[in-house]
Parts: C-alpha cells; sequence; structure tokens
C-alpha cells in the first residue's frame, strides 16, 4: 500500500505535518510557560479567578497534547511511506529509522501529556507537564537536521533545542497570554498580565535569537549561501517576518506600561492576535526548511547575485499571449530546447496575467476605501484568477493535457495549484459579499484575511519538481516576496477589521498597497532571459 503513494506528495504532505507539528508543540510549551511562569507564581494576586484560568490553560493544553498525538501519528506513516516508496525499504526495516522512532516517542509523551493535563489536580501534575514538555521538545530537536549531522552533532543539537524552546514558549505562549487577559478586569491586573508576560517573552525571544544565531552560523556560514540557496532565502523570510514580529512585540510591550496607552489593553489583544497568525507562518516556513538540504552543503549549486538580478529584473514587458499548448512537452516525450522555451513561455503567461488582475484588485480595493462605489466588486476578480489556475497552470494535465483530473494531482506542483485554486473561490466570494453589504458578520469578513494568509504560506512553502536546482531555486526566489506580501496582506487586512484607531487606518492603509505589490510582482515574473 505504502509504494502506491507518489513520493512528491508524501514529502509535501510531511511539510504541512511538520508545521503542524510545531504548532501543536507550541501550544504545549506555552501553556507550561504560562503555569509555570504565569498562574502558579502570581496566585496570589489573581485571586479566585486563577482556578478557572489554569482549569481552561489545563484544556488547551490537553486539547495540544491530543492534536500532536494525531500529527505524529500521520507524520510516522509518511515518513514510512516515504522510506518504502522512495528508497524501497521494508516496512519493517523502515520502523527501525531513527527519526520514525523518534516521532514515536514524541507521540508517547504527548499523549501523556494530554492525559496528564486533563487529571485533577495533584502536587505532581506541574513538574509531570513540565518533563513530558522536554521530551516531546528533545524528540522535535532529534527529528531535524541537528541529529542529522555527522560533524559537531552536539553543537547542532544545542542550537535546535535554543530555537525550537525559545520559538514555542514564545509564539504558543501568546493564546495563554490571551487567555489571562480575559480573566481579569482591574486596570492594574491588566497590565500586570501585560507586563509579566512580556517578560518572559523577553527571555524566549533570547533562546530563539541565540538559536538562530548557531544554526545560521552551521548551516549558512557565508552571504553567498544566504541569498543563493533555498534554504539561504527561506531563512531570509523567516528574518523578515520575525522583525514583523518583534514590532508588533515592542509595541505590545508599550502597552504594558500605562493603561492610557492602551486602554482596555485593546491594541495589545489585536496585536497578539497578528502576532499568533505571522508565528505559525514562521512556523510552517521553518517545517519547509527542514526539508532542504542546509545551505552549506550546497555550494555546488549556488546561484550567484548576477544570475538572482538577471532573472528578477523587470527587462522585458510582460507576456500577454500564450504559446500553443501543441508545442509543450507532452507526457513521455523528451524535453528538448524547443519544448523547454514553449514550457517557460506558458508559465509566464500564466502568472503576469494573475499579476494583471491581482493588482487591478489591489487598485480596486484602494478606490473603494475612498469611495469608488463600483470598486466594491473588486473581489470578483478572485474567481476568474481561480479558474484560470486550475484550468491552465498545468499544461500535462486535464483539461489541457492527456493526464486526467485525479491523476496529475499525484504531482505535488500540481495539487498545490489546484489546492490554490480552489480557495481563490470562496476567497472572492466572501469578500464580495462583505463588500456589498449581503455578509454583515465580522466573522464573514475574517474569511478573506485568513485565506489570504493561508494561501501566502502556501507559497511559501511551495515546492517545484524540478532536477535542475539552480532553476528550481530562482523560481522559488521569486515567489518569495509575493508569499511575505501576501501574508502582510491578509494580517494588516485582519488588525483593520478587528483593531480600532489610528492602527485601524493604518492597516486598512497598508494591506491593498501589499496586496498590490503581489501583483507587480507576478506582472514581472520571467523564466526566461
Amino acid at each position: 500500500m505504502l509504494t502506491t503513494l507518489p513520493p512528491d506528495i508524501l514529502a509535501f504532505f510531511a511539510v504541512i505535518l511538520r508545521g503542524l507539528q510545531l504548532t501543536a508543540q507550541s501550544v504545549i510549551l506555552g501553556g507550561v510557560l504560562f503555569l509555570l511562569g504565569f498562574s502558579r507564581p502570581l496566585a496570589p494576586r489573581l485571586g479566585r479567578g486563577v482556578v478557572a484560568m489554569e482549569r481552561t490553560g489545563l484544556g488547551w493544553i490537553a486539547k495540544g497534547g491530543f492534536a500532536l498525538v494525531v500529527v505524529a501519528g500521520l507524520s510516522i506513516f509518511a515518513n514510512l511511506a516515504q522510506l518504502v516508496a522512495g528508497l524501497e525499504i521494508h516496512a519493517h526495516d523502515a520502523i527501525g529509522a531513527d527519526f520514525v522512532q523518534w516521532n514515536i516517542i514524541m507521540a508517547v509523551a504527548a499523549l501523556a501529556l494530554a492525559v496528564t493535563a486533563r487529571m485533577a489536580a495533584n502536587p505532581a501534575q506541574l513538574s509531570s507537564l513540565a518533563l513530558l514538555s522536554m521530551v516531546v521538545l528533545g524528540a522535535s530537536v532529534m527529528s531535524s537536521h541537528a541529529f542529522a549531522r555527522v560533524d559537531e552533532r552536539e553543537y547542532y543539537i544545542l542550537a535546535d533545542a535554543l530555537h525550537q524552546a525559545g520559538a514555542s514558549l514564545w509564539i504558543g505562549g501568546i493564546p495563554f497570554m490571551l487567555l489571562a487577559l480575559s480573566h481579569v478586569s482591574a486596570s492594574k491586573d491588566r497590565l500586570m498580565v501585560g507586563m509579566r508576560f512580556s517578560h518572559l517573552f523577553t527571555g524566549a525571544v533570547g533562546l530563539l535569537l541565540v538559536g538562530a544565531a548557531m544554526l545560521a552560523w552551521g548551516y549558512i556560514a557565508t552571504p553567498g549561501a544566504l541569498i543563493g540557496t533555498a534554504y539561504g532565502i527561506m531563512t531570509g523570510a523567516k528574518i523578515t517576518l520575525l522583525a514583523v514580529l518583534l514590532f508588533l512585540a515592542a509595541m505590545n510591550r508599550q502597552s504594558t506600561r500605562s493603561e492610557s496607552l492602551d486602554k482596555g489593553q485593546f491594541r495589545l489583544r489585536r496585536f497578539a492576535e497578528v502576532e499568533i497568525g505571522i508565528g505559525i507562518t514562521v512556523l510552517m516556513i521553518a517545517a519547509s526548511m527542514a526539508s532542504q538540504p542546509p545551505a552549506a552543503d550546497q555550494t555546488q549549486h549556488q546561484a550567484t547575485i548576477m544570475e538572482i538580478v538577471e532573472r528578477m529584473a523587470p527587462t522585458r514587458p510582460p507576456r500577454l499571449v500564450s504559446p500553443d499548448s501543441a508545442t509543450l512537452t507532452q507526457v513521455g516525450m523528451e524535453r528538448s530546447a524547443a519544448t523547454e522555451v514553449a514550457d517557460k513561455m506558458w508559465s509566464e503567461f500564466n502568472h503576469n496575467w494573475a499579476g494583471i488582475f491581482v493588482l487591478a484588485m489591489g487598485l480596486g480595493a484602494m478606490a473603494h476605501r475612498m469611495g469608488v462605489g463600483p470598486a466594491r466588486h473588486w473581489p470578483l476578480m478572485f474567481l476568474v484568477i481561480g479558474g484560470a489556475i486550475i484550468l491552465r497552470s498545468d499544461p500535462e494535465s486535464w483539461p489541457i493535457g492527456p493526464k486526467g483530473f485525479f491523476e496529475a494531482l499525484a504531482d505535488p506542483e500540481v495539487f498545490q495549484h489546484r489546492v490554490v485554486g480552489l480557495l481563490l473561490f470562496p476567497f472572492g466570494l466572501f469578500e464580495w459579499g462583505v463588500r456589498t453589504g449581503r455578509l454583515k458578520s465580522e466573522r464573514a469578513a475574517l474569511i478573506f484575511p485568513v485565506l489570504c494568509a493561508v494561501g501566502a504560506g502556501l507559497l511559501l512553502v511551495h515546492n517545484h519538481t524540478l532536477t535542475d536546482v539552480k532553476e528550481r531555486f530562482l523560481i522559488e526566489f521569486s515567489h518569495i516576496p509575493m508569499g511575505l506580501f501576501g501574508v502582510m496582506s491578509g494580517w494588516l487586512r485582519w488588525l483593520e477589521i478587528r483593531g480600532d484607531g489610528r492602527a485601524r487606518r493604518v492597516a486598512g492603509l497598508l494591506w491593498p498597497i501589499c496586496f498590490s505589490m503581489v501583483g507587480l510582482l507576478l506582472i514581472f515574473y520571467r523564466e526566461l532571459p
């Protein structure tokens, strides 16, 4: 059974599962931080409310543990399938692989942790949760690049442990800060909650940065590797989003100084929501990086700055005329120079026209904000793009090529294109309903920013199945800024809907600009000189 599953699609699911594992792990470690660093030490000041607060917090930890059990179980299956289908290893032998064994340990520890969190309060509960969370963290580290290193393995294990611990405690602790704020009402108590978590998160960020610096020193080492490899540019994407998170954290720290700066900690709560969303995106990027060889191991396939500039510079107009599908590489045909050029022209045509529509939507959103009534229908253009992606993105598959609809889904690139195309339909319809007043609830309005952030996140972990490592990198290099602008567009729109005052106005001005930047990048996307 395992040998029938396409290795490429298994690799894509393995990335998604790794991201979900890091997310569930963050909930667990963030919850333990909440208990050890907040609710227990400050119980005398919190009074009777701490009981209900801890009960809810323990419930979240238990849910995180059970979720991790499911994700780890699916990861074990995906890993076994990759070994059996990709390397033709017998299933019994594959179970003995180190990363499979560590996933099993993680699942067992997560189950024990979830059961412990659901038990009645007892003196050993907190220490047991702390110990089991460390086992979960250790198993995660031991199933990463760090344990696979032959040289200086202890250095990389320590670096990855610090990095993962810091990220998990910070991102996973934010929901518990919001939980604590929801259980206090007095102004001084809200300030106390904000300040306490600010101090805890400062320590977590310190761990994260120290671990990141150590990993960058070993895995990247040179500026050329940072710029010229997939691992390097993914690191750059993480750094960019980390800078945004640190900015939001700095703004939230200001909110903890005085109630007059942020009445009711309203801005802090809204910024924290955005931090959670961007933080999960960072975890998904980290999961994608785990599937890439470290930059230091790619010395033979690094792209130079000149190659990157040559690819990215808008030296010619967009390609608005499509090549004939008969000129493209067909199934079973050996790729020739002519068909390879036609394939790239096809891809450029699709990207460039998508960019025109995305830019038009961004400008439409700006016009609607300025009071132009008919511009409110701009979200309907999502339906055009979604249909085009499903029908035209992959010329070898239905309805253009000979591959059937379901047969083509075995290719992870086709699968991802179809998923993104389908996402655009609810994407556009919900936002159109909001813009035209057909949908008035806040939840309906939040569909657009959530799907925007999810779609951009998929773009950031998007895989291409090219054998030419450098060409694959150059394509991915163009996708990274699109994904970053997409993520920012989604969460700025979220802040416009959920925020108030100056933060809402600024977010409302910025998100259409970020959206339009995605369009501009698509318009000038190219694969040919």
